[in-house]
């Protein structure tokens, strides 16, 4: 007997690798469908962290950024106009990312921070210096 079964076996050979289905996962990316404006905003906002000093939409903090996906209105809407730079965790300050995933509006009625129109003023922004329509 052959080693070989359906390439859908839980049991495959091991010389073939499986191919999951997750699209940017594991590299610094999202897990949501992204159109090609998705893509654009998102790289451009990842550029814009790294060359500018800019403070945490959440906190005003300028260390540690980074791109977060707002749970959008709609439940996992697209990133244009769903992006926001918030700052990560660390041992000192209880980071704004960790407290706002999967709690947006939750974490909009605490600090009384409106994340949804920061997110949107970024994608204006983008659009301005890209020359993109909306």
């Amino acid at each position: 007997m052959t080693d070989r079964r359906a390439h859908n076996s839980t049991f495959a050979a091991r010389t073939k690798p499986f191919r999951r289905k997750t699209r940017l996962r594991n590299r610094g990316g999202t897990m949501f469908k992204l159109s090609a404006d998705d893509k654009a905003l998102w790289k451009w906002m990842g550029l814009l962290t790294r060359s500018e000093r800019l403070p945490c939409d959440g906190c005003g903090r300028t260390l540690r950024l980074v791109r977060c996906h707002l749970l959008a209105k709609s439940k996992g809407g697209r990133v244009v106009n769903n992006i926001a730079l918030l700052c990560q965790h660390t041992p000192t300050h209880p980071g704004c990312h960790s407290r706002q995933e999967k709690n947006t509006d939750r974490y909009i009625e605490e600090t009384g921070v409106d994340l949804y129109a920061k997110a949107r003023g970024h994608t204006a922004q983008w659009r301005k210096e890209t020359g993109r329509a909306a």
